[in-house]
């Protein structure tokens, strides 16, 4: 069956088979008797097994119901395409997780199948950006570095881009495993419209805060990655740059953004202010020999304390 993934994600797919050396899997999954579809991206590591290539939050899913005002079988035609999903899943095979993106909220599928389960969480800002609402706080912020005289760009010098992540990582001891020519590729693959990047710059014209947000689908964008030097910490710039990039992204007509993860206390934290909404996302997993091996035991270790009460 021909596959009809959007363009945008057909291109990601492509730079994540090229920088990572995975394979790619265009998927459309659709249950006998209906139009109903889901259409994915799986990508396999070198074994064949499915996983999630770094620099990715999610593996894309977009599931496309017939046109019904019916919830009920909205809902019906999900679990069948699911269904469909998750038996391919079960044949590709894996040790990690497949991370369902918040816009998948049912995923009794995988419950009845026997999946393991686990939930993280991300905030999520509908579009049309409202300044106004924003927690006071940050305002302060976005006025101090107004003040100060930093200007935020939308731009491709990713040099400069480039100087503010790894800054970043030193200070937090990690790595985006970014490089400029990853940036490059992204770009040129990607082009305008789905690859936004920008930079924050102090009154001499020193790059001081820069981050990338990619919009594989006009219904949400996504924020990739985000860098602030650390003597510019305490300036503003940071909620400066996401500020310009919010309104740049609903001046678009983007529906929304993703900030890709609100899992640690700190992370958490710095993206509430913002207004978004708290959304879990899911984490499916097919159990393998151990872990069947472990829930044996613990439910006869249960049964053993707990059986005859």
């Amino acid at each position: 069956m021909q596959v009809q993934v959007q363009e945008a994600l057909v291109n990601w797919a492509e730079f994540n088979r090229q920088k990572w050396k995975c394979q790619v899997q265009l998927k459309r999954f659709q249950a006998p008797n209906s139009d109903a579809y889901c259409e994915s991206i799986f990508f396999l590591n070198q074994q064949g097994k499915l996983y999630l290539p770094p620099l990715n939050f999610y593996h894309p899913v977009e599931f496309s119901p017939t046109p019904t005002n019916k919830s009920y079988r909205i809902l019906r035609q999900w679990n069948d395409v699911a269904d469909v999903m998750l038996r391919d899943m079960i044949k590709n095979g894996s040790d990690v997780d497949f991370v369902l993106p918040p816009e998948i909220t049912d995923i009794r599928p995988w419950i009845w199948a026997g999946f393991q389960i686990s939930v993280q969480y991300t905030y999520k800002i509908e579009f049309p950006y409202k300044p106004e609402e924003l927690d006071s706080l940050i305002v302060r912020k976005i006025k101090k570095a107004n003040s100060e005289g930093y200007v935020v760009e939308k731009t491709d010098n990713f040099e400069d881009i480039h100087q503010c992540l790894v800054e970043t990582e030193t200070r937090k001891g990690f790595q985006h495993q970014l490089s400029i020519s990853d940036m490059k590729l992204a770009k040129n693959l990607l082009g305008e419209e789905s690859f936004r990047s920008y930079v924050c710059y102090s009154k001499e014209g020193v790059p001081v805060s820069a981050n990338i947000i990619l919009v594989l689908n006009k219904k949400c964008a996504l924020g990739w990655v985000l860098g602030t030097k650390q003597a510019y910490l305490s300036h503003g710039v940071t909620q400066q740059l996401i500020d310009f990039s919010f309104k740049d992204l609903s001046s678009d007509g983007i529906g929304g953004f993703d900030f890709c993860g609100a899992n640690i206390p700190s992370v958490s934290e710095a993206k509430s202010p913002w207004g978004g909404k708290l959304t879990p996302y899911y984490l499916v997993r097919k159990q393998g020999i151990k872990e069947l091996f472990r829930t044996g035991r613990e439910w006869i270790n249960f049964m053993k304390k707990h059986g005859g009460q």
